[in-house]
């Protein structure tokens, strides 16, 4: 069952949804001025090679107990650790061009769809690098795989990647539809940083304290102790579940923000910009 699972993860996520990221962010980057082309097309191509390499050999980084020679486990542990390069570097040139001006004059329009796809660099670096890394080693998956340090690398890549990325692309599609309304910003900044910031609040609030303890208890007594009912019934562990409601909170505001803001855009209309200014990418 896990050898078919690990299959369908890395193919799936990895083979697919990693290079669509890149190639979108791209595209739509290069569409607004901040990305070049030489640049967009060199990250793309790099993220294919490496993820849809990095989608069958990356799997071996967790066959440890299948008897798997150790040099096939070191492959799959280096190309799955360089799957996050490519959006980060993209990310990268992106912030750099918009914070030095050098976009297209009506890029402030495209503000928050371009906001949210740098939301997708940042979590492509720290939920699916950083967090990923940190359970991506052999040794490290032996003690760490199905503990609370893997949710942790599945929540900050899983929304903060594709979900980030699914929300920038309404906006950007919705600035399309829509070209002379004007966009409540509060709204809109409301959910961007609630969204962010509730998503950090739950990995480092729960998630990585109760996963690092898990660890330590696993490394101590063993695998099963760290998944037990005797150590997650501790009264510090209950605190940690706790711990996860103001993050929670908070994201859900942003959802609720991010709702609202879609629907004042078909009950209340107004008029935000001139002919010359409506001039779409």
């Amino acid at each position: 069952m896990e050898y078919w699972r690990w299959w369908v993860v890395h193919l799936w996520v990895e083979g697919f949804f990693e290079v669509f990221a890149v190639a979108v962010i791209s595209f739509l980057f290069v569409k607004l001025g901040l990305v070049r082309v030489k640049t967009a097309t060199i990250n793309v191509l790099f993220a294919t090679v490496v993820f849809m390499a990095g989608g069958v050999l990356g799997i071996f980084h967790h066959l440890y107990w299948t008897g798997t020679p150790t040099a096939v486990l070191a492959v799959g542990a280096s190309f799955s650790a360089l799957e996050v390069v490519p959006l980060a570097l993209i990310g990268l040139e992106a912030y750099d061009t918009w914070s030095h001006g050098r976009a297209t004059p009506w890029m402030a329009r495209y503000r928050w769809p371009i906001m949210f796809f740098l939301a997708v660099a940042f979590w492509n670096l720290v939920g699916a690098g950083l967090f990923g890394f940190l359970i991506n080693t052999p040794l490290a998956l032996y003690y760490m795989q199905g503990l609370n340090l893997t949710p942790l690398h599945g929540h900050t890549a899983l929304f903060g990647v594709y979900g980030m990325l699914g929300i920038g692309l309404m906006l950007f599609c919705l600035r399309g539809m829509k070209p002379q309304v004007q966009w409540p910003e509060g709204l809109l900044r409301g959910s961007y940083w609630s969204l962010n910031i509730g998503l950090a609040l739950m990995a480092l609030l729960t998630l990585l304290p109760m996963g690092t303890l898990q660890l330590n208890a696993a490394l101590q007594h063993g695998y099963w102790y760290a998944r037990s009912a005797e150590f997650m019934g501790q009264p510090l562990i209950h605190l940690l579940v706790w711990l996860r409601v103001p993050g929670d909170t908070i994201f859900a505001i942003g959802a609720l923000l991010l709702a609202w803001f879609v629907l004042r855009l078909w009950w209340r209309p107004t008029s935000d910009t001139t002919a010359t200014e409506r001039r779409e990418p």
